[in-house]
């Protein structure tokens, strides 16, 4: 954090300081190490860690699976599927072809 910090002050840029938007999160490959977790301070502070952090509407998990993300999407999309299916089913409203 103390780089971090440096190259702020030379580029003249402000970082947040509502450090309770900052969260802390570590990709990487190696299954051993999946479930530990970093401590990082700043300004005294500790950094919030967050194993599945979400970033422009995308989960992302430690391993870069996007296991959780398909999981949800999938979710999503089973119950609109599941109502264009009985609108189609049906024998009022549109046509198959229309939906």
């Amino acid at each position: 954090m103390a780089t971090v910090d440096e190259y702020l002050q030379t580029g003249k840029l402000k970082h947040s300081s509502l450090l309770k938007k900052a969260v802390l999160a570590v990709f990487h490959l190696n299954n051993k190490e999946v479930k530990r977790e970093l401590k990082v301070n700043h300004n005294n502070k500790t950094l919030l860690f967050w194993s599945e952090p979400t970033y422009l509407g995308v989960t992302f998990d430690r391993i870069l699976m996007y296991r959780p993300h398909f999981e949800s999407l999938c979710k999503k999309w089973t119950s609109r599927v599941a109502l264009l299916r009985r609108l189609a089913g049906s024998r009022w409203g549109a046509a198959v072809t229309t939906l």
